[in-house]
């Protein structure tokens, strides 16, 4: 279901984009599971929390080549690069329960 979702938002996706598009998927579930710092398993999540997993693979897909582009010009040709870093936006994070807090000690 999610890759048939994800198929209606990227139309141009081919065999090539499906493979990509299924280690985005794995990374998005891995990505959820460890915001959430909870014990939900792979399959929880996937049922449960589709549509943010959708959510971040289409932005990731999206952002393909241009991860790490703060900024880009056209005149005279600038571009500022940013660190690298993976980051959940609020529209993704609406989607998921708060995490859970672990204590330490």
């Amino acid at each position: 279901m999610i890759l048939e979702d994800l198929h209606t938002l990227l139309p141009n996706t081919d065999a090539y984009s499906d493979a990509a598009l299924a280690i985005y998927k794995n990374r998005a579930i891995t990505f959820i599971k460890n915001y959430l710092n909870n014990k939900y398993d792979s399959a929880y999540i996937e049922v449960n929390f589709a549509d943010a997993i959708i959510e971040l693979v289409y932005n990731t897909y999206l952002a393909k080549g241009k991860e790490n582009i703060a900024s880009e010009s056209q005149g005279s040709r600038s571009k500022a690069y940013k660190v690298a870093s993976f980051s959940m936006s609020n529209s993704v994070k609406d989607l998921l329960p708060l995490p859970s807090v672990r204590m330490m000690g």
